[in-house]
């Protein structure tokens, strides 16, 4: 593993980020990162599945580590665009799912849209 994708991989241990959040992080930390090998880094990541991708309504990419024991949902505010996460048991949806259907779940993502508590002061 390079620098660079060392870098990428601590990088998204905060939460979800788009490639710019990723590249700002990059610079700030003293290791400017080209977005081009941000990008092919983090499809290659998404690929061997050590990290996710997803979309908000404001259609940017995110990207995260993927973890079993971290499973995880978001809070994102409408306002600022913080994102939060938030864990949820949602082995009972799982099952509900697969009581109703023939439809076999390998993943899923659940987002919650709002106002964040900042935001609302």
């Amino acid at each position: 593993m390079t620098i660079q994708r060392r870098c990428i991989l601590d990088s998204l241990t905060f939460f979800p980020q788009s490639v710019f959040e990723i590249s700002s992080f990059l610079k700030t930390h003293g290791t400017p990162v080209d977005v081009v090998t941000i990008y092919r880094t983090l499809n290659c990541f998404v690929e061997i599945g050590i990290a996710g991708k997803t979309k908000f309504k404001d259609d940017f990419s995110r990207y995260e580590l993927i973890s079993e024991a971290n499973h995880h949902h978001h809070l994102v505010c409408d306002k600022c665009g913080a994102v939060e996460d938030i864990p949820l048991d949602d082995k009972l949806l799982i099952d509900e799912i697969n009581k109703k259907t023939n439809f076999k779940v390998k993943s899923h993502a659940l987002e919650f849209f709002g106002i964040c508590t900042k935001c609302q002061q």
